[in-house]
C-alpha cells in the first residue's frame, strides 16, 4: 500500500460532507441536551473540539462538555454511587482492562458504526468494550544532531529507559534486541527478557519516569537514544527540537473510545464515536497533533511528509506490532496479571542491580 498524496483545499471537512447511518437527519439547534466526553486534555482536545466536536454538534443538536482526565478511579466511584456524569471516554488499554475488572464500562455498539469506517480500522483495535482513536508506540527516539540516522545502528552514547511512571517493564524491546522475531514475541519468554534485560541495563546512563521527562532528556542532548512514546518525540520535533524517530519494531498502542456504565444515551454516544472514526477528520487532527489516526482512510488526506511522521502510516505500521494487552492482562496461576507480576520483578531488579 502506497502513501498518497492528495490536495486538500479550505473547507475540506464539513458536517455536510460528513457520510454515515446518523447524517440522515437535518441539524438542529443546540438544545437537545448535554454529552460529556472525557479525553487527555491538551492539544488533542483543542484538536477534537475544533473537528469532532463541532461535527457533531451541529448534526445532532446536542451540546458536548469535554472533561479530563479519564481517572479510572472516578469512573469507579460514578458507576458505585450510581451518580454517572461522564458518558465517553478515551483512554489506554491498561485502564480499559481496569475497568473491565471492576464491571465499569458498556460494550460498544458496532451496529451503530458506519461499517465503511469500521472496515478501515484494525481488528486489533476493535473490542467488545473498547474501539480505538489514537495510536501511538513505543519507538526508538534519538537526539538528531548527536546520532546521524544513517549511523545509529552503531553510534555510541547514554541511553534512556522507563521506570516507573506507570509504564510496564519494556520486556517486548528486551526480546527484539535478543533477536525474538516481531511475529514471535507472544507470549513472551519472560526470562529470556529479563536475561536481556541484564545485559542492556550498562548501557543505560539515565532512568525517565515519564515520557516527557524521556523528551526532555534527548532534547538536551543528556542522552544520545531512548525507548518512548514516539508522538511525544515527533511533536518536540515540530517544535524546533533535535529529535527524530525510527519506526523499525516498535510496539503500537491506543487510546480507546469507551462507554461509562450507566451512560446516559447511548445511542447519542454512539453517535459521536462514530463521527470521531471519519477519515477526513481523524486528518485534520493527525495534521495537528502527531498521533497516528485508527481510520487508514485517513491517510487518502494527509500528504507523504505529513504521513511519515504518524505512527499508523502504511510505511510506518507494517514495520510495528501491536501490544498484546490481552497477554498482560490474563492473570497467572498466582492470580496475578503479567503487569502486575513483571511490575514487581522490575521494581525488585531496579534495587538489587
Amino acid at each position: 500500500m502506497k502513501r498518497r498524496e492528495v490536495l486538500k483545499s479550505a473547507g475540506i471537512v464539513t458536517a455536510a460532507a460528513l457520510t454515515g447511518p446518523f447524517f440522515h437527519i437535518r441539524p438542529a439547534r443546540a438544545d437537545k441536551g448535554e454529552l460529556v466526553v472525557v479525553s487527555w486534555g491538551g492539544d488533542y482536545d483543542t484538536a477534537l473540539r475544533e473537528h469532532v466536536v463541532a461535527a457533531f454538534e451541529k448534526a445532532t443538536g446536542y451540546t458536548v462538555k469535554l472533561d479530563a482526565p479519564p481517572e479510572t478511579a472516578k469512573v469507579k466511584a460514578m458507576v458505585q454511587s450510581g451518580n454517572v456524569s461522564w458518558d465517553v471516554i478515551m483512554t489506554d488499554a491498561p485502564a480499559v482492562q481496569a475497568m473491565l475488572k471492576d464491571k465499569l464500562l458498556e460494550p460498544i455498539e458496532y451496529a451503530a458504526v458506519d461499517k465503511v469506517r469500521l472496515a478501515k480500522i484494525p481488528k486489533e483495535l476493535q473490542q467488545q468494550y473498547a474501539l480505538g482513536q489514537r495510536i501511538y508506540s513505543f519507538n526508538i527516539v534519538y537526539n538528531s544532531k548527536l546520532m546521524p540516522k544513517a549511523k545509529h545502528t552503531r553510534f555510541p552514547g547514554g541511553r534512556t529507559f522507563n521506570f516507573q511512571g506507570g509504564t510496564a517493564p519494556q520486556l517486548e524491546a528486551a526480546l527484539l534486541a535478543d533477536g525474538v522475531p516481531m511475529d514471535k514475541l507472544y507470549p513472551l519468554d519472560i526470562e529470556r527478557a529479563w536475561k536481556m534485560m541484564d545485559k542492556l541495563r550498562p548501557l543505560v546512563t539515565k532512568w525517565y519516569t515519564s515520557h516527557a521527562q524521556a523528551i526532555q532528556l534527548l532534547s538536551a542532548g543528556e542522552v544520545v537514544v531512548g525507548n518512548t512514546i514516539g508522538s511525544r518525540g515527533i511533536a518536540a520535533k515540530k517544535q524546533g527540537a533535535p529529535i527524530d524517530v525510527d519506526y523499525n519494531q516498535g510496539k503500537l498502542a491506543s487510546d480507546n473510545w469507551c462507554l461509562v456504565k450507566g451512560v446516559r444515551d447511548k445511542k447519542i454516544a454512539m453517535e459521536f464515536i462514530n463521527i470521531a472514526l471519519d477519515p477526513k477528520l481523524q486528518a485534520l487532527i493527525a495534521q495537528k497533533v502527531p498521533y497516528g489516526p485508527s481510520n487508514s482512510g485517513a491517510f487518502e488526506f494527509l500528504s507523504a511528509a505529513e504521513a511519515a511522521d504518524l505512527a499508523t502510516s502504511p510505511e510506518n505500521i507494517k514495520n510495528q506490532f501491536w501490544w498484546n494487552t490481552d497477554w498482560w492482562s490474563t492473570p497467572g496461576p498466582d492470580g496475578k496479571t503479567p503487569r502486575e507480576s513483571q511490575g514487581e520483578r522490575f521494581a525488585k531488579w531496579m534495587v538489587m542491580n
